[in-house]
């Protein structure tokens, strides 16, 4: 059973005395004395709860209305982010590619194109019914690929490399295509493979499993299906090992043109934007898509002119968000757990978000209650409006939740709330945020 100590006062509350004047102090004209009532409120709420006092728990509150942080608890300390470092390729992104995203540089002589990837993950990719992409490729006969010089680190810094297999770490490329992986879905008796030129490489076994459903060797894209282990309908989404050969591959199979690849100089003079930037940021934020934020972050280096990842994100740091404090930022999606970060500069990034973008772009990228990461959290009376916009951020034994919210009151809040190295259910910590944070917005 979830135990939570609430903010309001409730009939046999030993510390109703001390919350009343706690919230009465928030009256007074002395913005010190609040934020040290506050601040003694929340810390003795998180230090005295059966679920935060087991954990490693920090906690940041932003009123936009005074511009000042009134409440904090280990708020400078830092946290293993996971998805949260979402927030952070969303700034970026939002920074480099105001209204849509740069897909390729191309030129286009009679029939035939040379074109040059962006890092796009949007081409053939399933989210999107756009394809802007695949519409002019279509259009000529012969296409020369101008790839970069170098090519990125397939897997980020500090990523586990047995999760290969997983959906949720395909790996990083100039050019995507179908989302780096491979869809093997049993509908009744018949297995479908997306892409078709898979086919050759599912083998089909008639046997009890013997460990995962659908499995790939290391570094070869040979798959097997065990049909026996599972009677039901399934679908496996399994990332595929890439290379400049399997993708020569996968367009001629999509697009009947011929396709080589080259390293002249030759200029560009034009660029296809495919997609918008809302659309994709909001795909990304809402299911926490960790392939297309890593994308993003990558095209917004190419963008900039960096051929890698990690001097793009030194150069951020320093000139985008110099007030950010020692954090350690190594991926765009949180996959890595070499990412720290404080609740405190997590609330300053979206502080910079919210005076950069403007409230109804950042909140119509992150998921409310009811949607999203947050499907079954934060829900709301037929009555209600939505009142949170925050990106969640899971690994094992790490849930943490940063955003937006609007109090009883109206006033707009920002807040991030951190839980690291608790060992009890995830769902667990999960409530127990979700109940702190609804009685943050009952108290103001």
């Amino acid at each position: 059973m979830i135990q939570y100590f609430s903010l309001l006062p409730i009939k046999r509350n030993p510390y109703q005395k001390f919350l009343f004047l706690c919230l009465s102090l928030l009256g007074a004209s002395c913005a010190s004395v609040k934020q040290l009532a506050i601040e003694k409120d929340v810390t003795r709420l998180l230090n005295q709860s059966e679920v935060f006092s087991n954990q490693f728990t920090g906690f940041s509150l932003y009123d936009l209305e005074s511009e000042s942080f009134i409440a904090g608890h280990n708020s400078t300390l830092k946290f293993t982010p996971a998805s949260n470092t979402k927030l952070l390729t969303m700034y970026v992104t939002l920074k480099s590619f105001p209204d849509s995203l740069p897909s390729l540089l191309y030129s286009r002589e009679d029939s035939m194109l040379r074109v040059a990837p962006l890092g796009d993950p949007t081409f053939l990719y399933e989210p999107f019914e756009n394809q802007k992409v695949y519409e002019l490729l279509s259009q000529v006969k012969s296409i020369t690929i101008h790839w970069p010089d170098n090519d990125p680190e397939l897997f980020g810094s500090g990523w586990a490399w047995d999760d290969y297999i997983y959906n949720f770490q395909p790996q990083r490329t100039w050019w995507p295509v179908y989302g780096n992986t491979v869809s093997i879905q049993k509908v009744n008796d018949t297995l479908t493979i997306t892409p078709p030129f898979f086919e050759d490489y599912v083998e089909v076994l008639e046997q009890t499993r013997p460990g995962e459903l659908v499995d790939r060797e290391l570094k070869f894209n040979v798959f097997k299906a065990y049909l026996e282990s599972d009677t039901s309908d399934f679908e496996r989404i399994i990332p595929f090992e890439y290379s400049k050969d399997l993708l020569h591959q996968l367009l001629k199979d999509s697009i009947n043109a011929e396709i080589q690849f080259a390293k002249t100089s030759t200029p560009l003079t034009d660029t296809l934007f495919a997609q918008s930037i809302d659309t994709v940021l909001a795909k990304m934020m809402k299911p926490s898509d960790n392939f297309l934020s890593e994308q993003l972050l990558l095209m917004a280096a190419r963008w900039h002119g960096y051929n890698e990842v990690k001097p793009f994100i030194k150069e951020v740091r320093t000139t985008w968000l110099p007030d950010l404090t020692e954090m350690v930022w190594v991926d765009g999606s949180g996959l890595s757990r070499y990412n720290l970060i404080a609740p405190v500069d997590q609330v300053r990034l979206l502080k910079r978000c919210y005076d950069e973008f403007g409230w109804e772009k950042v909140t119509a990228i992150l998921p409310t209650g009811g949607e999203g990461t947050l499907e079954e959290l934060y829900l709301l009376n037929e009555e209600e409006s939505p009142f949170i916009f925050a990106k969640t951020g899971t690994l094992s034994n790490n849930h943490n939740l940063s955003g937006y919210l609007i109090t009883r009151s109206g006033k707009r809040m920002i807040f991030s709330f951190m839980s690291n190295h608790f060992t009890q259910p995830t769902d667990n910590v999960k409530k127990a945020m979700e109940q702190f944070l609804l009685d943050i917005r009952e108290a103001y």
